[in-house]
């Protein structure tokens, strides 16, 4: 009870005193947002905001009823803040349809970065991470664990008629950016969101670094810096791929190339997915 008076009282006041996020890495799942995350912490005009990378306020309904004062509870305060920025990162926020709406009434225009990943790729490696949920120590983790092979997975994504798992995977959905960067144009300017390619952080971080310090008004991250980024390896977690699910691959690249052409079109640009 005097927990919950306290929020009352401290809730409304924390838009007083408290700093709005700058900027938001919203997209996508499996695209390396953490590992940008870590690099962008690290540069001297940002501030490390909170605890989690993630709020999950405009995608989680319960945290978003709590109202803007939790939410900008999760930031340093106006005066910590000073010049620097602040952002969170949450890869599904591009992936929710009502999100981009609550965005603009909450943070009006903000800048926003995401970073897409061929859909094939984007969906094997969330599989593989689901799939490895069942081996984990924490509970909530392993009741979310996806228990099928990938083309069971698959298959019951593209077949309506076959009974979905508990918790909605969406692999195939969420490779859909052209319809997801529509709902966002929606509401923002396209000059309000940087879309980078997974490909660029993977194989020319210098370059997707500055592009991304441009974007938001900073300075370049150091060469040496950089580097040290370049030689940092992240544990990920190894599969050999079975003939079974090659097979599935090569569906799946078939089955993106109408969804991958709305993209390119909207942006202007073509990948090599």
């Amino acid at each position: 009870m005097i927990k919950q008076a306290i929020k009352k009282v401290v809730y409304p006041i924390y838009p007083i005193i408290k700093s709005q996020p700058d900027f938001l890495v919203i997209g996508v799942q499996r695209a390396a947002t953490t590992s940008l995350y870590r690099y962008l912490i690290q540069h001297p005009q940002i501030l490390v905001t909170h605890k989690s990378r993630e709020t999950y306020y405009f995608d989680n309904p319960g945290n978003h009823r709590k109202g803007f004062g939790w939410y900008v509870g999760h930031f340093p305060s106006k005066l910590r803040k000073g010049d620097k920025l602040t952002f969170e990162d949450s890869p599904s926020y591009l992936y929710y349809k009502h999100i981009p709406k609550l965005i603009k009434q909450d943070l009006g225009n903000i800048k926003m970065i995401a970073i897409l990943r061929n859909p094939v790729d984007r969906a094997y490696s969330a599989w593989q991470m689901y799939h490895s949920y069942s081996s984990l120590p924490l509970k909530h983790l392993r009741e979310r664990a996806d228990q099928r092979t990938f083309a069971q997975a698959i298959e019951q994504e593209f077949n309506p008629e076959l009974p979905l798992p508990k918790y909605p995977y969406n692999y195939l959905d969420r490779g859909k950016y052209g319809q997801q960067l529509e709902n966002y144009y929606t509401y923002f300017d396209k000059n309000n969101i940087l879309v980078l390619n997974f490909e660029q952080l993977s194989n020319d971080l210098g370059s997707a670094l500055q592009q991304i310090c441009d974007f938001l008004n900073i300075e370049p991250f150091p060469d040496e810096k950089i580097k040290q980024f370049q030689n940092e390896k992240y544990a990920a977690a190894k599969y050999v791929r079975s003939s079974g699910d090659e097979q599935v691959l090569e569906r799946l690249k078939n089955y993106f190339v109408p969804f991958n052409e709305k993209l390119y079109e909207l942006l202007g640009t073509r990948y090599t997915w």
